[in-house]
């Protein structure tokens, strides 16, 4: 998953037709079809329904497709999830590295009654309580399937009350524990910096780009999202901007020429590089030299992912309505 551009993760109910016959058209990188947060109890049932017709739609507009399951109803929709057209699932609300391999078991059952290859379908670990935070490690290292960590809708169960900072009670500390454990661990960080009076789902295009832009910066790759207008101001928020991308090129390019051309065996020692337009005098050590060039590659990554995202819309039919 590291490799792999998801820096809009689009949330569907599946209990709402509108919405499922809309999603492929919002240009999210990921569409996550809801059967857990969204989706009321007595609607859940006819919900499972909608998941094959929706991951049809959803793959045809370019998008990668992910379940959001309730663990408490793991089994019923696993069974409604997986289908070929799925990458993934997010189950929330996890609290232990038992209800991560309960997960994986079902995975495994499910691919081989339904052809897929085996170990292709990813876990997205979402620990929003108290006592998830605390396990996060237990649990993103419980499978190999586990992708990625995410706070999903942690103001529901945690003390989130407005600073008056403007930031958000304990999301500091939240957040960047989740990213220093992803990171330990070798998997995805994924959420945004959320503030006051924020809480992610309902925010504006322009709150959420800024969230995006903060959560960029300490290390998340991309979040999720409730609303299809907030899904450029991810994409956005979540790839380099052109000045980046400008200011790591200079550096880049200075740096390599001073040692004699690109390549990991041409990093010197730290030098200092002076007179660089818009940039001045720089003290640069190969470190700084590797992450400019990661941020140029991320920015090539991203432009190709839109690229195909519109090439999959253009020319891959969408089952009707």
């Amino acid at each position: 998953m590291k490799d792999k551009i998801r820096r809009s993760w689009l949330l569907v109910p599946m209990s709402n037709p509108e919405r499922i016959d809309s999603a492929h058209l919002a240009g999210a990188d990921v569409v996550v079809l809801d059967l857990a947060e969204l989706v009321a109890e007595r609607d859940k049932p006819a919900a499972r329904d909608n998941v094959q017709y929706a991951l049809g739609r959803v793959r045809a507009g370019g998008s990668e497709a992910f379940a959001q399951v309730d663990p408490e109803l793991l089994y019923a929709d696993l069974r409604a999830s997986v289908w070929p057209e799925l990458t993934g699932v997010v189950v929330n609300r996890l609290e232990s590295p038992d209800q991560i391999r309960e997960t994986a078991q079902l995975l495994d059952e499910l691919e081989e009654e339904r052809g897929l290859i085996p170990g292709t379908l990813e876990i997205v670990a979402s620990v929003e309580t108290a006592k998830g935070n605390l396990n996060a490690h237990e649990i993103a290292t419980a499978s190999p399937r586990v992708a990625a960590l995410t706070l999903g809708r942690a103001d529901l169960v945690m003390d989130l009350r407005p600073e008056p900072s403007g930031e958000i009670h304990l999301y500091q500390y939240l957040t960047q524990r989740l990213i220093t454990v992803a990171n330990a661990v070798g998997v995805t960080p994924i959420g945004a910096w959320w503030r006051a009076p924020d809480r992610g789902l309902l925010a504006t295009p322009e709150r959420t780009l800024e969230a995006a832009l903060r959560g960029r910066i300490i290390g998340f790759k991309g979040s999720m999202c409730l609303l299809e207008s907030q899904v450029a101001s991810l994409n956005n928020g979540f790839t380099p901007a052109a000045s980046e991308i400008e200011a790591a090129s200079k550096l880049t390019v200075a740096y390599q020429d001073r040692v004699g051309g690109p390549g990991p065996g041409n990093l010197a020692d730290t030098m200092t590089i002076s007179g660089l337009e818009g940039l001045g005098d720089l003290i640069v050590e190969p470190a700084a030299v590797a992450q400019a060039q990661n941020l140029i590659d991320l920015a090539g990554r991203c432009a190709a992912r839109d690229e195909a995202k519109h090439a999959a819309l253009e020319q891959r039919p969408v089952p009707a309505p």
